[in-house]
């Protein structure tokens, strides 16, 4: 029963008062799909292959953090969110400062926006942890 809430949750139509306006274009408003990192902690990333997430509609989260890969269970109801115990693999890199701040992100975040492709991982009403933008299919 609870994977199916959590199916529904991830599926849920919450949406911005931005999307609730709009006209005859249909909203984006689950968050089943990849996203790319483009800020966090208030600075821009621009890596290209840098950080993102994938939520899939069985309630489970997986990307990159940076250097390593990463996957777990993700509770999504209505707007509030909490990422489970992530695993991840142990691959040394240079510079681990941003997938070291990414990963405090997914732990710390306990509410997201969501609007126009763009997907924002906040703490309580703080400005966002995290932006994202949706990676669209080929």
């Amino acid at each position: 029963m609870a994977g199916v809430l959590l199916s529904v949750g991830l599926l849920g139509c919450a949406q911005t008062p931005e999307q609730a306006g709009e006209g005859d274009k249909a909203p984006q408003n689950t968050l089943s799909g990849q996203w790319q990192l483009v800020e966090l902690m208030g600075h821009p990333i621009k890596a290209e292959k840098g950080p993102n997430l994938e939520f899939n509609e069985e309630g489970r989260v997986s990307g990159f953090a940076g250097c390593n890969r990463f996957f777990g269970d993700v509770e999504v109801k209505g707007l509030s969110i909490h990422f489970g115990q992530l695993g991840a693999t142990m691959m040394a890199c240079p510079d681990m400062q941003i997938e070291s701040k990414f990963m405090q992100v997914l732990e710390k975040a306990d509410n997201y926006s969501l609007g126009n492709d763009s997907l924002s991982l906040n703490k309580a009403r703080m400005a966002p942890l995290a932006r994202f933008e949706r990676v669209k299919a080929d």
